[in-house]
């Protein structure tokens, strides 16, 4: 009971996830997090690296500090002074006025077997975890940097904020100073780094949104375009479909009125035409008779003559006629198209096939297939038949003619194994292929033209067609009706 309702949500949420604005929003969504993702590590680590580099200034400047200061912790015996110069009330005054100015919170010193020597404010922490690994590379001449959050901040140094901790050798005496220097402590400077984050972290977050909203602008002013776009396209295609549609038609009437201007032609040649050769046949037969005795000489010519205008009458006429209008088209497309491979198989080997949907289209000498499309049909396989036979040097066609009821199209094929051609360049000169893409575009047809110089030829035809509900099949009566029909119009179907 449930299932008709879930199948049209699905459907909608399936409909939902493909519009390329949701798709492209998902995307957005996607890079934002990723650049929120990848900023909050990158940007932050760059602050730290930068607030250690200034660190490392400080500490230089205050290794200036002892190296210059009253202290008297330089040079030779600095080592052995330092513990008792450390202790002193001059020495914490010296290091406070050197901490002045610089944004460190304060200054611890150790010496080289790491034990506290000062510190600006409160005890020297101890050292352990990561702090001593810190120690270990400044006492091996290698500063380095740890970052440590309010949790640990708190229990190492009791200071509840995001610090950075510098760890730096101290030699015994200034630099380039001449003499060779000896290592004298390691100090650590400590930084509150809470406040550098958090504007980095905002950084990111405002990075993300602008990018977020940019990019979504993007994507609003991209769709209102394709909007507009497809709108622009949409028209240009109704306005080709009713171009299509006209030229269809035109091309339809046009077929029409050629086929109405054959018709005509055909009922004149059939009619009038021929009556009045009857009626020169019937004057040179009297003629004949009414001086066989005074030109005996002359009658083996008049003979010839009357025979010639018989054949004329009977013959060329009849066919002509016939073939501008092909009658036999009435019955049936199924009997114009044997009326064909009759006429054409003594010139070429011809192969007909027909299903049996297809013949019960047309039962009992009737058609509910439409007048226009059993001429059309017949009049591209005449012309297909006729190019296999003149041109394609083949040794056997084949001739389809079916009924796709699941399709619902009818479909005429005609094949051979000859010459083939070039389709291409044929369209473009051949007045056959014209005619017959007019005749398949007048019944809405859709028309394959498959040829490869060497390979033979496969013209088909796809008619669209929706046979009647109710069609009455009787396989016996349909093979007596074709049989007689057959027999009424050799004569005609000859002459084709």
């Amino acid at each position: 009971m449930n299932q008709p309702a879930t199948e049209p949500t699905l459907a909608t949420s399936r409909g939902i996830f493909q519009s390329p604005l949701v798709i492209g929003i998902v995307a957005i969504t996607i890079m934002t997090g990723a650049i929120i993702s990848f900023g909050s590590n990158l940007l932050p680590q760059n602050t730290l690296n930068s607030i250690s580099q200034r660190q490392i200034e400080d500490l230089d400047r205050f290794a200036s500090v002892i190296h210059y200061g009253d202290a008297e912790i330089t040079g030779i015996g600095a080592l052995d002074r330092l513990s008792g110069a450390a202790a002193s009330g001059s020495f914490d005054a010296l290091m406070k006025r050197g901490l002045f100015g610089a944004n460190a919170q304060r200054l611890d010193l150790y010496t080289l077997a790491g034990e506290p020597i000062y510190a600006t404010s409160g005890t020297t922490p101890a050292l352990d975890g990561s702090m001593l690994t810190a120690f270990d590379d400044a006492r091996n001449n290698r500063t380095a940097s740890i970052h440590m959050e309010p949790d640990a901040a708190t229990k190492r140094l009791g200071i509840e904020a995001n610090i950075l901790q510098t760890y730096k050798l101290i030699w015994d005496q200034p630099p380039g100073n001449g003499r060779n220097a000896q290592a004298l402590m390691v100090a650590a400077i400590t930084t509150n780094v809470g406040s550098d984050l958090a504007i980095a972290y905002k950084s990111v977050w405002i990075i993300a949104g602008v990018f977020n909203a940019g990019m979504v602008l993007v994507l609003l002013v991209l769709h209102w375009a394709s909007g507009r776009a497809q709108l622009r396209l949409e028209r240009a295609n109704q306005a080709l479909a009713i171009q299509n549609i006209a030229v269809r038609e035109s091309r339809e009437r046009m077929v029409q009125a050629a086929d109405s201007t054959k018709r005509a032609i055909a009922e004149e040649l059939h009619g009038t035409v021929q009556s009045k050769l009857f009626a020169v046949w019937m004057q040179l037969t009297q003629f004949r008779e009414s001086n066989l005795k005074t030109i005996p000489d002359q009658v083996a010519e008049l003979d010839k003559i009357i025979e010639e205008l018989d054949r004329v009458r009977e013959d060329d006429i009849r066919g002509i006629s016939h073939r501008l209008h092909p009658s036999i088209v009435r019955v049936g497309a199924g009997v114009g198209l044997r009326s064909l491979r009759n006429f054409y198989e003594s010139m070429i080997p011809i192969e007909y096939e027909a299903n049996e949907a297809v013949v019960n289209l047309e039962p009992a000498g009737t058609s509910v297939i439409p007048d226009n499309i059993r001429l059309g049909v017949y009049r591209i396989a005449e012309l297909a038949m006729g190019n296999v036979a003149k041109h394609a040097k083949a040794t056997i066609c084949k001739v389809g003619w079916k009924y796709d009821e699941i399709d619902q199209q009818l479909v005429m094929s005609v094949s051979d194994d000859g010459i083939g051609f070039d389709p291409a360049q044929l369209r473009q000169t051949g007045l056959g292929m014209v005619n017959i893409g007019d005749y398949a575009d007048a019944m809405n047809a859709t028309l394959e033209i498959d040829s490869t110089p060497g390979s033979g030829t496969n013209l088909k035809l796809v008619i669209p067609f929706v046979a009647p509900s109710v069609v009455k099949r009787s396989h016996e009566l349909q093979e007596n009706t074709i049989g007689n029909a057959l027999g009424e119009t050799g004569e005609q179907a000859s002459a084709a």
